[in-house]
């Protein structure tokens, strides 16, 4: 993202509510609507033109849509956003004429010629059920008109705290999956409740600033009664009413500055300008400068608050908050990283008549390729069941294209899904082990590392929190208890903070319906009685669950997915897996350019597809971790006598010579 604007924007919203932002005036929704005269398409066809509003010299001249609505803004409400502070900037999208024979954009749009917009940053959150908020966006009240139980109260009730290792993943798989969430929706909110807002007042929860949903603690908290602890600091995400987008009578969505797609702008950045600015502009290689014997990005990002005084470095990526945000995420954004220049390196010696340009769109394109088919065809196989994701047409058997490319879905991430997955905090150990060749060194708790990324640069920590990432294993939920670290201590910046009672009140800032509602969009029987419960939740988790809530119509979808038995053959519960189910056939059926499509000049040949289909998260270590010489093939999953370590020699990878350009040798 080019985040510069959108976080010196992001902290001054910070301080205000809705309420304090300006309204619509005379502009009515229908205005909003009404596109006036639509430019006609081509209807069922993937490359249908965005009509050019003109051409200034040779410049083509973007259309400017509206963020929200995803149509070319009337002049009624362009003038409307120009007499808003930082409306124009804020409410729009300015979208380049799409063009049959480009690749995919930074800034996602065109993603889907039918609907240019879609795929850009401020794309909206679709959702699988419509919104249930109370009066004027608040939280949704229990069906009485009370409010819900404290969401701190349900999570100690139903979730302790322990270490349980897992059989089956090691922690590597946390780290994928939290940096592919951070690949396609902002985390800015962070910010604002740790280190602007403070929504306790001290000790006492603030109900008046409408920003704020603070987490009351009962004074017999098995925990934090001992600490005199009895507020727990949260505030709401950004939504389009708060940057004033859209009038408080619609129901309150979030605003999101990312691409919403599987597209590594966690790297690459999701504007042209913040692409340009992180690129060598030599070569096809993203900026970089080394550290020792360790190739990393150039420029020294402000972002790293927590680094110690002896540790100075803070990483340039496409997205400098996600890149340098979690220890997870910062070693996979630095892999990937790296695989672009590695991959930009090796395609110069092939094609030595390249371009800077071709170089970069050709290496970036291998490497979202390769980033997507690692988490459809490595990860989400095992999360699912292999059988599910093949019956679910997630993963297919071939060897050619897979041309399910859908014109008429618009672009996007399921509000849904990106709540939902939070659910994978399960997963994450809270201390990180460190291991060098084989040999445990000690760790370290995850939290510590939050927002400081320079913690890599010293001591071999790099090499050795990379080894411990797929030799330690995941820990273990199906037992219902949690890291402490991550449950008490996730957020060291606060007194006290609870990352399971934030998920909790996520899916209530987030206006979800109740979990009886999902229920029957999944395929289940809405439950009429807490006994009803049985066929998805363990007998004493419904008593527990009985026993704080009034009715079952007021179970929650969160607290449901965190306590929802797994399915058969899969590693997760049947609504969860029926939310994943949908956005990723979303993303692949969406996305004209997903690395399996076919059919349009700037596809990968099925050579080219073939060969990506050989990598894995195991050989991009070996070619981009920190000093892997040795790692299980099935690097996703525990080393053990079925996955021992091998030598990297022998885990094969992508053959880029399919990408050789016969047209070079001739202009020798």
């Amino acid at each position: 993202m080019n985040y510069l604007s959108p976080i010196l924007i992001f902290l001054g919203l910070c301080y205000v509510g809705a309420q304090d932002l300006p309204l619509f005036g005379t502009l009515t929704l229908q205005d909003m609507l009404d596109p006036g005269v639509m430019p006609s398409t081509t209807e069922n066809s993937p490359d249908a033109q965005l009509p050019m509003v003109g051409k200034a010299g040779e410049e083509e001249v973007p259309v400017i849509y509206d963020a929200y609505f995803g149509k070319p803004i009337t002049s009624k409400r362009r003038n409307f956003l120009d007499d808003v502070a930082n409306g124009t900037i804020l409410c729009t999208v300015a979208v380049k004429p799409c063009n049959k024979n480009e690749g995919r954009r930074v800034d996602g749009t065109c993603t889907n010629p039918k609907y240019p917009s879609r795929g850009a940053e401020k794309t909206p959150l679709p959702r699988l059920l419509p919104a249930h908020y109370g009066p004027g966006n608040t939280l949704r009240p229990a069906r009485d008109g009370s409010e819900l139980p404290s969401a701190r109260l349900l999570r100690t009730s139903l979730i302790g705290d322990g270490f349980f290792r897992d059989h089956h993943f090691s922690t590597l798989a946390t780290h994928f999956q939290v940096t592919s969430a951070g690949d396609n929706v902002d985390l800015l909110y962070l910010f604002r409740y740790t280190l602007v807002s403070d929504c306790c007042l001290g000790n006492t929860p603030n109900r008046v600033n409408p920003i704020c949903i603070p987490i009351p603690v009962p004074e017999s908290d098995p925990y934090l009664q001992r600490e005199n602890i009895r507020c727990l600091n949260l505030t709401r995400v950004i939504t389009y009413q708060e940057v004033g987008c859209l009038p408080n009578s619609l129901p309150a969505e979030r605003y999101s500055v990312a691409t919403p797609l599987l597209d590594l702008g966690i790297v690459y950045g999701n504007t042209e300008l913040r692409s340009r600015s992180i690129r060598a502009n030599q070569g096809g290689l993203l900026a970089f400068r080394m550290e020792g014997d360790r190739e990393v990005p150039n420029g020294n990002s402000p972002l790293c608050i927590r680094n110690s005084a002896n540790e100075t470095s803070c990483y340039n990526y496409g997205d400098d908050l996600q890149g340098n945000l979690l220890p997870g995420m910062f070693l996979t954004t630095m892999w990937f990283f790296r695989e672009h220049n590695r991959i930009a390196r090796r395609l110069f010696k092939i094609n030595p008549c390249w371009d800077d340009e071709k170089l970069f769109q050709t290496a970036r394109k291998i490497n979202i390729a390769q980033w997507q088919y690692i988490f459809y065809y490595e990860l989400m196989p095992e999360i699912l069941g292999r059988k599910n994701a093949l019956e679910k047409g997630i993963i297919y058997q071939t060897h050619g294209y897979v041309n399910d490319f859908d014109p008429h879905q618009e672009p996007g991430v399921i509000r849904e899904y990106i709540v939902g997955t939070r659910w994978f905090h399960t997963y994450q150990p809270g201390p990180l082990d460190m291991y060098s060749k084989g040999e445990y060194q000690g760790s370290i708790s995850a939290p510590l590392l939050n927002l400081r990324s320079g913690y890599l640069a010293n001591n071999n920590s790099e090499a050795q929190l990379t080894e411990g990432c797929y030799v330690q294993p995941a820990d273990n939920f199906p037992d219902y208890v949690l890291a402490p670290d991550l449950v008490e201590r996730v957020i060291p910046l606060l007194l006290a903070s609870d990352v399971t009672a934030t998920d909790f009140m996520r899916g209530r800032d987030a206006g979800f319906p109740p979990y009886n509602d999902y229920r029957k969009f999944c395929g289940m029987k809405p439950a009429k009685k807490w006994e009803d419960l049985y066929d998805t939740i363990d007998k004493d988790k419904v008593e527990i669950l009985s026993r704080i809530y009034d009715e079952v119509d007021d179970l929650e979808l969160m607290v449901a997915i965190y306590v929802e038995r797994f399915m058969p053959g899969a590693f997760l519960g049947p609504t969860l897996y029926c939310i994943m189910v949908h956005n990723l056939l979303l993303w692949r059926q969406s996305d004209k350019f997903f690395f399996e499509h076919g059919g349009f000049p700037a596809a990968l040949t099925i050579p080219q597809l073939n060969e990506i289909r050989q990598t894995s998260i195991a050989r991009v270590l070996c070619d981009s971790g920190d000093d892997v010489k040795y790692i299980q093939p099935a690097a996703f999953f525990r080393q053990g006598p079925w996955n021992p370590p091998i030598p990297c020699q022998e885990i094969k990878g992508i053959n880029l010579n399919k990408w050789k350009d016969s047209s070079c040798s001739k202009k020798k």
